[in-house]
């Protein structure tokens, strides 16, 4: 692809973070979605004025798309040929739109120095068919949260979390009170926060490659029986599972000290932090997910920069999403919002390097497990919820559960 400015001020642009000005082809305006919430979209407004400030003759048209609409407004608005140029698209959406035909191809515009910079898993999700599609924007990966004070209490170094799924379950009996008013951990909500167990005990999703499916291996199969075990054999957790209000239950006997553990994002910490037993947010320990008999793992997500294939300033869009991906403005995101950059380099920040909650994600993700890069990858939780709750709730048995989902799953590859 052509290139219209310099490399060496790409690396400019995106290394020092666009301190110095870029000048875009004369009088060029960008029409830039951004799906951020409320919260975020604070932060996400300062750099992206930032950035238009950064590209001399640019001007952004910064438009807020609910996050619950973005997918489908923007397949709409590209079949149109009315797309916007830049778009912060969630990591499921970017293999799909790239399939249709939809993005940009920005493999040529991409140095290797960028590549190497950003951490592996985020921007795999940009990669479709050996072609680049996207610059990663944030990450994220739910890690074991736990409660500081609760450990020390039951006798448990809170420096020294479990680090096996063994020493998880005698940690969680520890923690877990006879008379119920305490729980060594607590079930988030929906299959998403199952896939870590199921990696654990060495079950799969969809190979990208080759499109096998591994959901109905043995090791998803051990991984239902041992979280089940945890309730009922193990009773460390609360029998009650509301698959409506699980998430919010979840969160909040963890922030009032009722629950000791918990696997979940840095999206929530200021939700947590908010909470009675988080006063200290010193007590809030972050850890990665313990690895089980037959691996490690938790699954990735995040948002991407894409640039509209049907854009006529698809060099310029460059530009400017290397900019809004810059060490500098995701910096800025994560002391802002407690957001996970994914850049290495911004890792380096003195003040990130002193936030211990961030750092214990930073560990998390380095263990983290990519879900599978396909356009179809967004929709396989449809069956999985299903069937998860299914399991739960005792209307199927994990080998008739994983059976439904493959079956699935099939359907939805085409495949006979």
């Amino acid at each position: 692809m052509r290139r219209l400015i310099p490399i060496v001020l790409i690396v400019v642009l995106v290394v020092a973070g666009a301190a110095t000005s870029v000048r875009a082809a004369a009088n060029v305006t960008l029409t830039f979605w951004d799906t951020a919430n409320e919260q975020e979209q604070v932060a996400m407004k300062k750099i992206t004025a930032d950035c238009q400030a950064a590209i001399s003759g640019l001007t952004v048209n910064y438009e807020y798309v609910p996050f619950d609409q973005g997918q489908n407004k923007f397949k709409t608005a590209a079949q149109a040929n009315n797309a916007p140029d830049v778009m912060r698209s969630e990591i499921a959406w970017t293999p799909e739109f790239a399939a249709l035909g939809f993005l940009a191809d920005i493999t040529d515009k991409l140095t290797q120095e960028d590549k190497d910079d950003f951490l592996p898993a985020p921007m795999a999700y940009n990669i479709y068919k050996d072609k680049v599609y996207g610059l990663p924007q944030v990450t994220d990966a739910p890690a074991m949260l736990y409660n500081k004070a609760l450990f020390k209490a039951a006798g448990l170094d809170p420096e020294k979390p479990p680090k096996t799924m063994d020493e998880f379950v005698e940690a969680a009996q520890k923690l877990t009170k006879p008379d119920g008013s305490q729980y060594g951990y607590i079930l988030t909500d929906g299959s998403y926060f199952f896939q870590p167990f199921m990696w654990a005990f060495g079950g799969g999703l969809i190979d990208a490659k080759d499109l096998s499916i591994h959901i109905a291996d043995q090791g998803t199969v051990d991984a239902l029986h041992f979280v089940l075990d945890l309730r009922d054999k193990y009773k460390v957790m609360p029998a009650q599972f509301d698959p409506a209000n699980q998430y919010t239950n979840s969160l909040t006997a963890f922030k009032e000290g009722k629950v000791a553990i918990l696997f979940n994002g840095p999206w929530a910490r200021g939700d947590i932090l908010s909470g009675s037993a988080f006063k200290d947010p010193a007590n809030l320990g972050v850890a990665p997910i313990p690895a089980g008999p037959k691996g490690q793992g938790s699954p990735v997500g995040g948002h991407n920069y894409t640039i509209y294939a049907g854009s006529p300033n698809i060099d310029v869009a460059y530009q400017f999403i290397s900019c809004m991906a810059s060490t500098k403005s995701q910096i800025a995101q994560a002391k802002a919002n407690g957001t996970l950059p994914t850049r290495k380099s911004a890792y380096e920040d003195p003040d990130l390097k002193k936030d211990a909650i961030l750092q214990g994600f930073l560990e998390q993700m380095k263990v983290a497990t990519n879900r599978p890069v396909i356009p179809e990858g967004g929709q396989i939780y449809d069956a999985f919820d299903k069937a998860w709750t299914a399991v739960l709730t005792g209307t199927a048995k994990p080998e008739d559960a994983v059976k439904d989902i493959e079956k699935a799953w099939k359907v939805l590859l085409k495949q006979s």
